[in-house]
């Protein structure tokens, strides 16, 4: 989702999107057939085509699964919304959203796989909290990226948040202030600043509505900080 821009330094957010990550070993795969397959060494591109081969099915019936209920949840009609697949990734392109899953090799153990699901380029925040969108997409993300629009300055995130009368937020950094971590009291997510990106790391599989709902928590508790109150805008 990129933020409306109306001008004003206000709103440093400039993009947002929705991950989650999956594993799996590569010969557990429902098209592996033991005696024809071996599992690769490698993570090389002939690898990762075969991978792609294997996972081709699988990305078909998710992705036509949620094609489907996607055009009866929001509406759709045929023209605003499509489904892709090809070279291990399934994408469904819609008026207002752009869902991804893509299959890939593990680089260091490549007898397994991960399985990245991404939401991004949302047309807002009420999106992400519609009901029946949350519904048809489900329990799918553990992290919310933001980029910034411009670089920030870490120390100055942790020195404002240090200062907030409220201690319902703690932070913990490293000597060299490369990130901050920021949690609230009661509430599991993570969240992780850097110069620039903000990340919120939800402890499990979450629906957008969740991890939004931990934002609001966070820009509730810090709005006071003016280090940290411009990056908790979304809107």
């Amino acid at each position: 989702m990129e933020s409306s821009d109306n001008g004003s330094s206000e709103n440093l957010i400039h993009y947002l999107t929705l991950v989650g990550r999956q594993e799996g070993l590569v010969k557990r795969m429902d098209d592996f057939d033991k005696s024809r397959h071996t599992v690769p060494k490698f993570a090389s591109d002939r690898a990762q085509q075969f991978l792609a081969r294997l996972a081709e099915p699988e990305l078909v019936e998710w992705g036509e699964e949620l094609f489907a209920d996607f055009r009866t949840a929001m509406g759709y009609r045929r023209k605003d919304i499509s489904l892709g697949v090809e070279n291990g990734i399934a994408r469904i392109e819609s008026k207002d959203f752009v869902l991804e899953r893509k299959y890939s090799l593990q680089e260091d153990c490549p007898d397994s796989y991960d399985i990245e699901t991404e939401l991004m380029n949302a047309s807002g925040v009420d999106l992400l909290e519609h009901e029946a969108f949350n519904q048809t997409v489900g329990s799918l993300f553990e992290r919310m990226r933001c980029v910034f629009r411009r670089e920030v300055l870490v120390e100055d995130l942790v020195d404002g948040i240090e200062d907030a009368e409220d201690g319902g937020v703690t932070v913990t950094y490293p000597s060299t202030c490369e990130y901050c971590d920021a949690r609230i009291e009661g509430q599991k997510a993570i969240f992780r600043f850097d110069s620039a990106t903000l990340e919120i790391r939800y402890p499990s599989y979450g629906m957008p509505r969740q991890l939004i709902a931990s934002y609001r928590a966070m820009a509730e508790e810090l709005g006071s900080v003016n280090a940290v109150k411009d990056l908790l805008r979304l809107w």
